[in-house]
């Protein structure tokens, strides 16, 4: 399955407002950070190649600092399905059923004791300097979400102690960098990354439960994951280059930063499109056709605006693009 582009939005700005340097490696490829679209789904694989951009040089331990700039923002229909259920049990089940509409690359579970309940993460490419910056944000940020959640449903937040899979830190002053993020009750070492809380937890009522949004929203996230179903019968670079196209509003990459973050040379991308009876031309001009379509049925934006967020230097260019492609004028459809 694909994912959300949540995950990457998220480190992004995470990075940006601990002070890395994440911007220039963004233009470079042809991205801006303020024009990334949060409907985007994003394949796993091109995800990667994205990582190994903007976090080329970042030392994995600074992870722990940059996901605690990480919010509940963009979570929209998962987040009203979390704060609509009934109960802490159903709201950290939904949770794990809809993983996927979450930041999150590994893998959720949970795991039941006697007197506690633990919610598990195990992160992926631990072996890896890159994977060991993506779970570091990961599990920095689960934490705080966690204690984010409980404020927004307006329940105290329970105590935590937390088992991590990373080695133990050498000095103090490491050691510190933890347990102000975590509290004093963490253990380094261990196989997967672990929320403990009471378990008596479970069976806390959400105050803004409500059993018929709840219902609408559980409705949306299926259609959500829907969304990121990997169709078997279109070719795996078509959908890494398609969806890289679709990341952002706006001007759109050019070939050659497509090629380098697929990491081929351009000329290698032209030919394997064209055996695939494709082109970078036709993939970009069918997005900017799709995009064009769902601004204008959306019936909010004018048509200048429009032309300003597929990245046309003037109406009258959007304009001339629209009656090629439709044979008649954006305003013409509008009616």
């Amino acid at each position: 399955m694909k994912r959300s582009i949540l995950g990457l939005m998220y480190l992004i700005q995470g990075m940006r407002k601990a002070g890395l340097e994440v911007d220039p490696k963004l233009q470079a490829i042809g991205l801006r950070s303020e024009a990334l679209d949060t409907a985007a789904v994003i394949h796993p694989s091109l995800e990667w190649n994205l990582l190994e951009v903007i976090g080329h040089n970042v030392n994995p331990a600074l992870g722990l600092w940059i996901g605690q700039h990480y919010t509940l923002v963009g979570y929209g229909p998962l987040l009203m399905l979390l704060v609509t259920s009934p109960s802490i049990e159903v709201a950290l089940n939904k949770a794990v059923e809809y993983q996927r509409l979450t930041h999150l690359t590994g893998k959720l579970s949970l795991k039941f004791e006697e007197d506690r309940v633990g919610l598990c993460y195990q992160p992926e490419n631990l072996d890896t300097d890159l994977g060991l910056l993506r779970a570091h944000c990961e599990i920095s940020s689960t934490f705080k979400f966690l204690s984010d959640l409980y404020k927004t449903i307006g329940l105290t937040v329970p105590d935590l102690s937390l088992e991590l899979p990373f080695f133990a830190p050498e000095t103090d002053e490491l050691i510190e960098n933890y347990t102000r993020v975590y509290g004093e009750d963490v253990r380094f070492d261990r196989e997967q990354a672990i929320f403990w809380c009471d378990r008596k937890v479970l069976s806390r009522a959400i105050p803004s439960a409500d059993a018929t949004t709840f219902k609408a929203y559980e409705h949306k996230c299926l259609s959500e994951m829907n969304r990121l179903r990997i169709d078997p019968k279109v070719p795996v670079l078509l959908q890494r280059v398609y969806d890289y196209l679709e990341l952002q509003q706006g001007m759109l990459p050019s070939m050659a930063q497509t090629a380098q973050v697929l990491h081929m040379p351009e000329r290698t991308l032209r030919h394997q499109l064209q055996q695939l009876n494709s082109s970078y031309k036709h993939i970009r001009e069918q997005i900017m056709k799709d995009k064009a379509l769902r601004l204008i049925e959306y019936k909010e934006y004018s048509i200048e605006m429009i032309a300003e967020l597929l990245g046309y230097s003037e109406p009258a260019a959007f304009n001339h693009a629209f009656k090629r492609w439709f044979g008649q004028s954006p305003r013409q459809y509008h009616k």
